[in-house]
């Protein structure tokens, strides 16, 4: 699994402690049998968890998409 680093701003737990970060499954989300990151499974900072979860019914690279478009 990846550290918590926020897919849509890159700001890292590691620098940033303070910062809550959570996981948001998006529709294209992958099971995965051994160790790593699964497809469609991303890390948000609390500052665009909440417009993440709302897009959660997408594939994540089309929600990613629509973030960057709206600012």
């Amino acid at each position: 699994m990846r550290p918590p680093i926020c897919d849509f701003c890159h700001r890292d737990s590691r620098d940033h402690p303070e910062v809550e970060f959570s996981l948001v499954s998006f529709q294209n989300r992958e099971r995965l049998e051994q160790p790593g990151h699964p497809e469609g499974l991303l890390w948000f900072c609390r500052d665009h968890l909440e417009r993440a979860r709302a897009l959660s019914h997408l594939d994540s690279h089309e929600a990613l998409q629509r973030m960057r478009e709206e600012g």
